[in-house]
């Protein structure tokens, strides 16, 4: 492979158009395909923080530094993902591998981003029937990692909504108001939607790869703004009249996905393994995750052209900041659930944890290497497991 210079030490294929996805008949986007998923690998290796987070991490690796498109492009793009179902931190990877490489391009992108979280949560669903998840050291690891998790969502909540306040001029802050109505919105439909405390009857049968794919499928294609909104759906069919598991138990996988550096749907790989082992997980994976590769595989060509179209763009420009909104808004429901505690889970911190991530805040705002992401999540999480053994 003939590779060129970047920035003094990078090195990528040539061949690879950088902004443009019209390829002549010389281009081999078949030799792009390993570059661009073990680029979204090492990315999603280091993605804690859920959505707001990762966004941001796609802005800054993929817009600000690779220069695959620009950031204009990439929040109206942001937008059109937005009004679909399905993660848009996930969507946009399969978007911007689309633009670097053609759609197999998008699909290296999507697996590559997915794959730690997707071996992490397999673990963890396989230790979660060995280890009391309420026991002082599992349960006081992961609050500190969700205290770690919100100071990355605040850092990058702040800096997603930086550009839109100074794009907007003085006389038209718009954009501004849809962002900040966008943010309750999800906070309120958020709250308004949590699961039911009421336990319901669960059987031990184990599921089909069939079925438990089906209703994967089904939480993929309701999952507008958030795996949150997900939940419902799958906490009725896995937790509800018949199930195979509880309530609780789905709460607990949204609490690990949370810690995770993967999309928070993730916790579908939890829910699969609970109800049919490790081809259980992988078929609700599969599921949950495929519309969100359908959508770029299949309408990549609409959403360019949507996207260039001049009378388009205002519209989109709105569309972006509400996608913002949102994701932040989400985020923000996060840091207080984490804050009150997550529904009848142990809090280890109490009245300290806003303190908490404050000071974790402080780390990483003040941090400048690429690994510190999963450094502080993990330091956490071993502070926490310390602290919960002699707390």
């Amino acid at each position: 492979m003939t590779l060129t210079q970047v920035d003094g030490n990078q090195t990528e294929p040539r061949g690879i158009l950088p902004v443009s996805v019209r390829y002549s008949a010389a281009v081999s986007v078949h030799r792009a395909l390993a570059p661009i998923f073990l680029a979204f690998l090492a990315f999603g290796v280091r993605a804690f923080g859920g959505p707001v987070a990762q966004i941001q991490g796609l802005l800054e690796e993929f817009v600000e530094r690779r220069g695959w498109t620009d950031a204009e492009r990439f929040r109206r793009a942001l937008g059109v993902y937005q009004v679909l179902p399905g993660p848009e931190a996930h969507e946009m990877c399969c978007y911007l591998g689309t633009v670097r490489g053609g759609r197999l391009g998008g699909i290296a992108a999507g697996l590559g981003f997915m794959l730690p979280g997707l071996v992490l949560m397999l673990a963890a669903s396989a230790l979660y029937g060995v280890l009391d998840i309420a026991s002082p050291p599992v349960a006081g690891a992961m609050a500190a990692m969700q205290v770690a998790a919100c100071a990355l969502i605040v850092r990058a909540a702040i800096k997603l909504v930086l550009p839109i306040w100074r794009a907007a001029s003085d006389a038209n802050k718009s954009p501004m108001v849809v962002v900040f109505l966008a943010c309750l919105l999800a906070v309120a439909l958020l709250a308004a939607g949590g699961a039911s405390g009421a336990e319901t009857l669960a059987t031990a049968e184990p599921r089909g790869a069939g079925e438990l794919f089906a209703h994967g499928l089904v939480a993929g294609l309701v999952t507008f703004g958030g795996a949150y909104t997900a939940l419902p759906y799958v906490a009725s069919v896995a937790a509800g009249d018949g199930g195979w598991m509880t309530q609780q138990a789905c709460l607990d996988g949204i609490a690990i996905a949370s810690v995770l550096p993967a999309p928070l749907v993730i916790f579908g790989t939890f829910v699969g393994y609970q109800g049919g082992g490790v081809v259980g997980a992988l078929a609700f994976t599969a599921g949950i995750f495929l519309p969100a590769f359908l959508f770029t595989f299949i309408g990549f060509g609409v959403f360019e052209r949507l996207v260039s179209w001049t009378p388009a763009r205002k519209a989109l420009d709105f569309l972006g900041a509400a996608a913002v909104g949102l994701i932040i808004g989400a985020a923000f429901h996060f840091v207080i659930e984490t804050c009150g505690g997550w529904p009848r889970r142990p809090v280890f911190f109490g009245a300290w944890t806003p303190s908490l991530i404050g000071l974790a805040g402080v780390v990483v705002f003040r941090a400048r290497s690429a690994i510190a992401a999963p450094v502080l999540v993990i330091g956490a999480g071993v502070s926490g497991a310390i602290y919960g053994l002699f707390a």
